[in-house]
């Protein structure tokens, strides 16, 4: 949950007024890794090591199956799931 408070301070020229913001994040970021689950970089990055070795992964978003997309050359440039279409590159 994100807090935001406002709070009007007053001026010294003219007596006009400001906002002032104060923001405080109390929820975990997808980045923090909290609750012994993976991070969302540990999870992309995986994924990309799969796709990179030429191989078959689990897709990020709806866990079915991603395999390697080709460029011109031998090696991966990506990645699409056979599910829900969701690509990597």
């Amino acid at each position: 949950m994100s807090t935001l408070t406002a709070e009007r301070t007053s001026r010294s020229r003219g007596g006009a007024s400001a906002l002032r913001h104060n923001c405080a994040v109390d929820s975990p970021s997808l980045f923090d890794g909290a609750g012994g689950g993976q991070t969302l970089d540990e999870v992309l990055s995986g994924a990309w090591e799969e796709l990179t070795a030429q191989a078959v992964t689990r897709c990020p978003m709806c866990l079915g199956e991603m395999e390697p997309e080709y460029g011109a050359h031998s090696r991966p440039v990506g990645g699409r799931c056979r599910s829900c279409g969701t690509t990597l590159t």
